[in-house]
């Protein structure tokens, strides 16, 4: 018998479906209504509400949205109806973190990616990262602000790159000199050595420019 209820329960915990919170719920309902430039970067839940069933939220909310804390009437089977302040930003281009990362550790590429997420302060340059270093400690999921980093010095001018040229599947590699001083992630100016022309191109790392097809 014990091991008969022992399988029903470990049964009915794997079938179990999560729930979403009371925040992610208000945010998806809200989400669904907002301009294609704007975004849910917080739901501010009050302890009313803590305890609601998010598969009953409803809301109501004003005729025009805009970035800012508007309030938004929001319903829940055997609860009250409230106004909940949200914060609304717009959709920006943002570096989140994959793990926790302690400070003064110099970004590489893996340690994060670049999304589009609501984001209501000054992010970090999201292609401008890699080399960067972190300020402060920073949790696992974390969106990277520019006060979170201390972006790389620039590459100087008269530096030896080595030059990747793409075009579809063609690649030719080479050397050159940068023209201008530049970080990786911004555009660089390259002076080619084998014809000395001059090419434009993505600082991709401090010692090598992509030019062309950017993947």
């Amino acid at each position: 018998m014990r091991s008969v209820l022992v399988i029903l329960l470990l049964a009915a915990s794997a079938s179990a479906e999560p729930s979403p919170s009371v925040e992610a719920a208000i945010g998806a309902k809200l989400a669904a209504i907002l301009p294609a430039d704007l975004g849910v970067a917080q739901v501010h839940v009050p302890a009313s509400l803590a305890n609601a069933s998010p598969e009953t939220i409803t809301i109501e909310a004003p005729r025009e949205l805009r970035a800012g804390r508007p309030s938004v009437k929001v319903s829940a089977k055997g609860h009250r109806a409230v106004w909940v302040p949200v914060t609304l930003a717009p959709l920006v281009e943002v570096a989140v973190v994959h793990h926790a990362i302690g400070a003064g550790t110099v970004l590489a590429a893996g340690d994060f990616t670049i999304e589009r997420r609501a984001f209501e302060t000054a992010p970090a340059p999201a292609k401008q990262l890699v080399g960067a270093t972190v300020s402060h400690d920073v949790a696992a999921d974390t969106v990277l602000g520019s006060h979170d980093v201390t972006l790389a010095a620039a590459t100087p001018r008269g530096t030896h790159v080595a030059v990747e040229i793409r075009h579809g599947g063609v690649r030719v590699k080479g050397a050159g000199v940068l023209e201008l001083a530049a970080r990786p992630g911004e555009p660089a100016t390259v002076r080619l050595a084998f014809n000395q022309s001059v090419v434009h191109g993505t600082l991709v790392a401090p010692g090598s420019v992509v030019v062309g097809d950017m993947p």
